[in-house]
């Protein structure tokens, strides 16, 4: 895979590439390459437990089981996992595709070998659920509390105060691109004539 050169990362609060039409996000997990200090279930429990904030803002976040299709292949199946073949200053991309707003494949991947994951999991939490927001659309947040900012873009930040948890603004701009829908009221009832 050719990876494109790296330009500083810039903070964006506009909308991203496009969203999943059904707002569902079906994804499947490789466990191939996962870190060794990190044992096959807690690995894939990491991978669920950090998908699950982004249903708040409407997306259902399907985990499908696990896959040995590879992340950041594509070939329409969307997959998250552990990569090394990516640049060494990452700590994990989102790769996909899109069509005329469309979200039609996005692929997590994580660097595993990332000593700083293994002194600071909440940071490797962090960084997964900031690539999903990134799988179901969303771009970089300029605001350190959100979980959409880059952890390397806050260095003041320490990586055991990073956010886990969506905040209203990560909401907001998940909303900009998946507006709530109208729920029924529960005791509308309708006349037909």
């Amino acid at each position: 895979m050719a990876w494109p050169a790296l330009a500083a990362p810039q903070a964006s609060d506009k909308p991203g590439p496009g969203a999943w039409p059904t707002r569902v996000f079906t994804w499947r997990y490789n466990p191939q390459h996962a870190p060794a200090w990190l044992s096959a279930e807690a690995a894939q429990a990491l991978m669920q437990r950090a998908a699950e904030p982004w249903a708040a803002c409407g997306v259902q976040m399907q985990f499908a089981g696990v896959t040995d299709l590879p992340p950041g292949k594509m070939d329409r199946s969307n997959v998250a996992g552990w990569s090394l073949q990516m640049p060494r200053q990452l700590r994990g991309p989102t790769l996909g595709q899109a069509k005329a707003g469309r979200l039609l494949e996005r692929d997590v991947l994580i660097r595993p070998d990332r000593r700083e994951f293994e002194r600071f999991p909440r940071l490797l939490q962090k960084v997964i659920t900031h690539e999903f927001g990134h799988a179901i659309g969303l771009t970089h947040s300029s605001r350190c509390d959100d979980v959409m900012t880059l952890a390397a873009d806050c260095p003041k930040v320490h990586p055991r105060q990073l956010p886990l948890e969506l905040t209203a603004h990560d909401l907001a701009r998940c909303h900009a691109i998946y507006p709530p829908q109208p729920q029924p009221k529960p005791n509308e009832i309708k006349n037909t004539p």
